[in-house]
Order: structure tokens, then C-alpha cells, then sequence
């Protein structure tokens, strides 16, 4: 797939290419973390994915990590309720007889419900609204 981009979108391309945390910080985020170390393995392999933009590097991996590290440290409470109706969902679809009838309902339903109540709780400081628009606007420049 080819896309042209105007002088324009250079700039964006460019703030795209911008990276908050070197690769040693990510490195050591994603070795503080309490997983496997093949989830770690996973996570680092994905941190070193990148793509070109005409003469641009774009390390898009490490950027997705970067924005999902500063999601999870700028909206507690929104994290937690997204894994927290996750693994509820999981536990009810995991029921016997009934659980794969109701797993497939209980569990977005869960996510949902996990996702509004964090969110309602981070929200409450307006401040966090704007960071998170900040932090997407980067990848913007990707839309087609």
C-alpha cells in the first residue's frame, strides 16, 4: 500500500517518530513487569517493529508500548475496570453448563461495565482528558 503525504503531514509523521522513553526505558518497564517472560519477549519483540514513511523511521512498536505505558499511568482506574470486567467475564464464561451461554453476553457486558466505572472515576479530572487527546494524535497522521 502506498500513501502520499503532504508537506503537511510531514510534521505529524515527524511527532510520530518522537519517542518519550528511550529503548533502555522500555526495556525496563517491560522487565518490571510481573509476567512471563515470554509475554515479556513478546512485548520487546513488538517494542522493535517499525515502519518507513518516505525517508522517516517510524519505530511504531515502541510507540504503541509508549502510549499504552502512559494510558495505564494517566488512567488508573480505567485500566484496572477494563482487566478487572475482563477477568469477570472470563470467570462467568467458565462456568459449567451455563457459562457458554452466558460468557459470550456477561463478558463485554463486564468490560463495558469495568471500562465506565473507571473511566467516570479518572474523568473526573478534565485535566486526563486532554492528555489522552494528546496522546492520540500522533497516530492521526495513519488515518486513510
Amino acid at each position: 500500500m502506498v500513501l502520499e503525504l503532504s508537506d503537511e503531514k510531514s510534521d505529524d509523521i515527524l511527532k510520530l517518530a518522537s519517542l518519550e522513553f528511550s529503548k533502555k526505558d522500555l526495556k525496563q518497564k517491560i522487565d518490571n513487569l510481573d509476567v512471563s517472560a515470554d509475554t515479556k519477549s513478546l512485548l520487546f519483540t513488538l517494542a522493535t517493529k517499525v515502519i518507513k514513511v518516505g525517508d522517516v523511521v517510524v519505530k511504531i512498536g515502541q510507540k504503541i508500548l509508549e502510549t499504552v505505558v502512559k494510558f495505564v499511568s494517566a488512567y488508573p482506574n480505567t485500566s484496572f475496570g477494563i482487566v478487572f470486567g475482563a477477568v469477570a467475564g472470563v470467570l462467568v464464561g467458565s462456568v459449567p453448563i451455563i457459562g457458554w451461554v452466558l460468557g459470550p453476553i456477561v463478558t463485554p457486558i463486564m468490560i463495558a461495565l469495568g471500562l465506565t466505572l473507571g473511566a467516570k472515576q479518572d474523568f473526573m479530572d478534565k485535566v486526563l482528558e486532554r492528555r489522552l487527546s494528546a496522546s492520540v494524535d500522533p497516530f492521526k497522521v495513519l488515518n486513510v
